[in-house]
């Protein structure tokens, strides 16, 4: 039977949607049973040759509640926690800050840092840090400054992220692993609720689970993307 003309042109056209839609991944998953825990409710979705905002391994500063990040600015290839709403999610948020004529923000995402440069730190102990996938970021803060960061470079961008307290999380801090249990514990943000949420405290950037949940993201990225940046892992002394 022939079909219609209308019929082959509608045919062909979702051939063609199909041809270029993007390759679906599985959600990362780890071996570990803790990290694929908070994995499961980490629901991730690629962001390909996008402006993006890459907080690991920065330092914060906290003020009334929340903490502000300064980050990188990159172009490229990212990992963002969907926060779905209706109408879109952080991919939609990345859009529409980054749309011509409006860019007046962007979303923080991730990729691997380079381990050359930094490590992640496991924080059994009850403590804090900044979860900053998701966060949103602000362009007119480049190149300005800003209360307890300093001056921001032309590649730096300031970005808004929660305060988690917790107990059994990671960080990413300095590739260079601390001597002292102290300054481990620096790191990882430990000590009393009040003292690390305080105004003027300053945290990493960090994880619920122990750093098997990022280094199943780093393994999730390398997939997608077709890249390997490794990872590095400080155990406390």
């Amino acid at each position: 039977m022939r079909l219609p003309k209308v019929l082959l042109s509608a045919v062909a056209g979702l051939a063609l949607v199909a041809a270029v839609q993007p390759a679906s991944y599985a959600q990362a998953k780890s071996s570990n049973r803790k990290a694929n825990a908070v994995l499961k409710d980490m629901p991730l979705i690629p962001l390909s040759n996008q402006k993006y905002a890459l907080c690991a391994g920065a330092v914060t500063f906290n003020f009334d509640g929340i903490t502000y990040a300064r980050c990188r600015l990159k172009d490229g290839d990212s990992l963002a926690e969907k926060h779905n709403y209706k109408g879109g999610n952080a991919a939609t948020v990345n859009r529409i800050g980054n749309a011509p004529g409006n860019g007046t923000f962007m979303v923080s995402t991730y990729s691997p840092p380079n381990p050359a440069e930094y490590a992640l730190y496991s924080c059994p102990s009850k403590g804090a840090y900044a979860q900053c996938n998701g966060g949103i970021c602000f362009t007119n803060t480049t190149g300005n400054s800003f209360p307890g960061l300093g001056r921001l470079s032309n590649n730096e961008i300031i970005c808004s992220c929660p305060i988690t307290t917790a107990k059994d999380y990671h960080v990413t801090g300095p590739a260079q692993c601390p001597t002292s249990r102290s300054k481990y514990d620096e790191i990882c943000g430990k000590g009393s609720e009040k003292k690390v949420t305080a105004d003027g405290a300053s945290l990493y950037i960090g994880a619920g689970g122990p750093p098997a949940t990022t280094v199943a993201m780093n393994a999730y990225y390398d997939k997608v993307f077709k890249t390997s940046s490794g990872h590095k892992i400080c155990e406390r002394p």
